[in-house]
């Protein structure tokens, strides 16, 4: 069924759809979108959302971990989920490998996670462990394949993460592994230990294979939470006219396997796509984006430029990283994946 633009004064454009897609109206002049639904004809599971979520969510004492807390007792909660918060007690040198010590840091790890509870209707799905260790990555690996965990859920460090430094040592080295999808949290700005509870999610699709554990992940919040779910892809015109075709067919197969009629689908035209999140992002309660990884660097999960773009986006923001995106993969993978830029 064709899909075809009506905007006034825009030229008419026509758009070979697959079967399972319906009419949509949808803009094509720079900086403009159009909201349309597509309602497919049949249901196709994602694997992610048919599988068991297996939710993983390592603290350090004295992290912002409220917020990636209830984003990991979120995604538990999916059909046959599950999940654990892992204290991880750190173990250092001098006095602190004396039996004594250790249990003093263990009981203060009890009281600190403790005193992380937050208010909500939604029952609890995170059990807590407690690992003493000198090695924080080496733990988390282990505790992971203990466990079959699928989803690794981490505290976004940004500078005003109390734990800045230990957290970017961390993730760099979790980063270069594939055995799970990472989901990294930032907190919102402007009330940094909070919970997160969205009433509304953005899920921000290009296309690529990390596309499709964004909208997953979005549509499992947006079913744990209760929370409006919308579904935008931004074309560019710098981009060469294949890697658009691509990018929109992937989105729109995306859109039906997905089956949520529900939900708002978004496309919009910009110069930059970067940019273009940022004016889609406006009145939303989180954004979801894909993660951008590099053969030469894959410990830096985005571009500089999307990084400037998401300190100035005034909501939380998880970055997904799926584990099936191999830094030894293809340039035309690293490309096309959820929203590199």
């Amino acid at each position: 069924m064709p899909i075809r633009s009506s905007a006034r004064g825009a030229p008419s454009l026509e758009l070979r759809a697959r079967p399972a897609v319906a009419d949509a109206t949808i803009a094509h002049r720079a900086g403009e979108r159009r909201t349309f639904r597509v309602i497919p004809r049949h249901r196709f599971v994602f694997p992610h959302i048919g599988a068991r979520p297996r939710v993983l969510v390592p603290v350090l004492m004295g992290q912002m971990a409220r917020p990636a807390i209830s984003i990991g007792d979120a995604l538990a909660t999916s059909p046959g989920g599950s999940g654990s918060v892992l204290g991880l007690v750190e173990i250092r040198a001098g006095r602190d490998n004396e039996v004594f010590a250790q249990d003093q840091r263990r009981r203060d790890m009890l009281r600190w996670v403790a005193g992380l509870e937050y208010p909500g209707d939604g029952r609890r799905r995170l059990s807590l462990s407690l690992r003493i260790t000198a090695n924080l990555a080496s733990s988390i690996r282990d505790f992971a394949a203990e466990n079959e965990t699928t989803s690794l859920v981490l505290e976004w460090p940004t500078v005003s993460s109390a734990r800045r430094h230990g957290l970017i040592d961390l993730s760099r080295q979790l980063l270069p592994d594939h055995r799970t999808d990472i989901v990294f949290v930032r907190s919102n700005p402007r009330a940094p230990h909070e919970a997160i509870a969205p009433r509304t999610i953005l899920a921000a699709i290009r296309g690529g294979s990390s596309a499709r554990v964004v909208a997953s992940t979005a549509s499992a919040l947006a079913d744990a939470c209760g929370s409006a779910l919308t579904l935008t892809h931004i074309q560019t015109d710098s981009q060469h006219p294949d890697r658009s075709r691509r990018e929109w067919d992937s989105f729109e197969q995306i859109v039906a396997e997905l089956h949520r009629p529900s939900a708002n689908v978004r496309v919009h035209h910009h110069e930059n796509a970067a940019t273009g999140l940022l004016e889609e992002a406006t009145g939303q309660d989180l954004v979801v984006i894909g993660s951008r990884l590099s053969p030469s660097k894959p410990d830096i999960p985005i571009g500089r430029e999307l990084q400037r773009i998401v300190r100035r986006l005034e909501c939380p923001v998880l970055l997904v990283r799926p584990k099936h995106l191999s830094p030894t993969g293809s340039t035309h993978g690293v490309a096309s994946n959820g929203h590199g830029v």
